[in-house]
C-alpha cells in the first residue's frame, strides 16, 4: 500500500470541500482498503466520512429513504425493509459475509468496483484500471464475466446484488456536490463500458452519494 494523507470530516459540506484529484472517500472500507492494498487504487488523500449523519432509514409517503452510510446489515434486518421491501432484504443478505455486511455501507456497496480478477491484478492489462491497455478477459478466463452490456473494451460485471434489486424497484440515488444536490434514477446512474470502461457511473468529481430513495411498492 502506498502512503496517503488521512482526514475526518463532520458534515457533507466539509466532505465535498476537501475532495480533489487523487482523493477517495472512506466509509466501511470493505472495497477501498482491499484495492489500496493491491495498489489497484492509489489515492493520495483518504477522507473518512463516517461522522456524517447519513445512517438513517425511514419510511414516508414518498417511499423508503436509506442513508448512504447505513450499514448493510442494519438495512437488511430493518422491520420496514423486511416487511415492505423483502427483495432488498434478500439481496443484502445474499451479499458477502455477516462480518462484511456489518461494516459495508449502502453507498459503498453501490460504488464498489468489479471483482474481475484482471482488474485486481496490476500485472495484467485492464482498460478499466488503465485505459487503453487492453482487456485481458476478452481472450482469457472469462466464464464469470458479463454477457450483456459489454463492449470490445470490457466484459467485467458489477459486484452489487443490491443494485439489481434497487434498479428493479425504480430507486433514485441522491447526490451532493460542489454545484448542489441532485437526484438520478439508479438505472441511469450506471454506464455501460462502451469505449470508456473506466467511467462506471454518473458521479461527478467531488460528488458524494448521500442516500437512496425507493418508491413505495404497489399494494
Amino acid at each position: 500500500m502506498r502512503p496517503f494523507d488521512f482526514a475526518q470530516v463532520n458534515t457533507v459540506h466539509d466532505a465535498i470541500g476537501h475532495t480533489g484529484d487523487g482523493s477517495a472517500y472512506l466509509a466501511g472500507g470493505t472495497t477501498l482498503v482491499d484495492l489500496m492494498k493491491l495498489e489497484v487504487l492509489t489515492p493520495s488523500h483518504v477522507l473518512d466520512i463516517n461522522r456524517l449523519l447519513l445512517r438513517d432509514v425511514r419510511l414516508d409517503g414518498r417511499g423508503l429513504h436509506i442513508g448512504a452510510l447505513a450499514r448493510m446489515s442494519a438495512v437488511a434486518t430493518d422491520r420496514r425493509v423486511v416487511t415492505e421491501y423483502p427483495v432488498l432484504a434478500r439481496a443484502l443478505l445474499a451479499s458477502a459475509s455477516g462480518q462484511l455486511r456489518n461494516m459495508a455501507s449502502i453507498g459503498g456497496n453501490l460504488l464498489q468496483r468489479t471483482r474481475c480478477g484482471y482488474f485486481r491484478d496490476i500485472t495484467t492489462p485492464c482498460n478499466k484500471r488503465q485505459p487503453g491497455s487492453g482487456c485481458s478477459a476478452l481472450h482469457g478466463e472469462n466464464r464469470t464475466h458479463a454477457v450483456l452490456g459489454t463492449s470490445d473494451q470490457c466484459v467485467a460485471t458489477h459486484a452489487s446484488d443490491l443494485a439489481v434489486a434497487l434498479v428493479a424497484l425504480d430507486a433514485v440515488v441522491e447526490l451532493a456536490g460542489r454545484t448542489g444536490q441532485r437526484s438520478v434514477p439508479l438505472a441511469d446512474f450506471y454506464r455501460e463500458p462502451g469505449t470508456t470502461p473506466q467511467v462506471e457511473n454518473d458521479l461527478r468529481p467531488g460528488e458524494l452519494i448521500t442516500g437512496v430513495i425507493v418508491p413505495r411498492t404497489a399494494g
